[in-house]
């Protein structure tokens, strides 16, 4: 499929020949506090999240099971490619992965959320960190503007399954020089971010902030 599909992911977001669909129905987070519980599986570090926290959109809930860093950035925006990319990945009923929401991050101020968790990334595939009484909540992970690009992709990593919902944000989050250092040196992961995939007539709608 990652060779072969035709809805792939990540693509270039390119505002100018996006479609405006203000109309559209916008994401509703419904997130909680999790422990912090990292895996680095080799192409990432995966934080997964505990069991309880839900996304609501077109009048379907899906669930955050985890989240995970690329560098640099996998999507780029008018031709930017950014540090870091957050992607939040939401599952089913069925517990398949059906949404994704994608978040550029700049170098800008400390992520108060994230600084325990950046200073105990595992270092090496298949080790594994849950820093004692460290807790995040995702909703931090998301800027306050909720403007966003949507189109239909896949996952990124193998098998890079089709049929998931992308929402990338329009506006960044921000982390440290020293946080996004801390996540580039991890060995093997740097650069952990797949190529842009051609866009094959897809449609990418976008819709202003709230």
């Amino acid at each position: 499929m990652c060779a072969a599909g035709l809805d792939q992911s990540p693509i270039a977001l390119v505002t100018a020949t996006a479609t405006p669909q203000n109309h559209q129905d916008a994401p509703s987070f419904h997130y909680g506090t999790s422990r912090v519980r990292m895996t680095n599986n080799g192409h990432t570090v995966q934080f997964t999240y505990d069991v309880g926290s839900t996304l609501q959109v077109g009048g379907n809930t899906y669930h955050l099971a985890q989240f995970h860093f690329h560098t640099p950035s996998e999507h780029t925006k008018d031709g930017v490619e950014y540090p870091l990319e957050v992607h939040l990945v939401h599952t089913d009923a069925h517990g398949t992965p059906a949404l994704v929401v994608g978040v550029l991050i700049q170098e800008g101020f400390v992520h108060p959320g994230l600084f325990t968790a950046f200073r105990h990334l595992p270092r090496h595939a298949g080790e594994h960190s849950q820093p004692a009484g460290a807790l995040i909540n995702a909703s931090s992970l998301l800027p306050f503007n909720k403007a966003f690009y949507k189109y239909a992709g896949s996952l990124t990593t193998p098998p890079c399954t089709e049929g998931l919902q992308w929402y990338v944000m329009k506006n960044p989050i921000e982390l440290s020089d020293s946080q996004i250092a801390a996540f580039q040196r991890l060995p093997y992961l740097n650069p952990n971010n797949r190529p842009l995939q051609p866009l094959n007539g897809r449609v990418v709608t976008t819709r202003h902030g709230h």
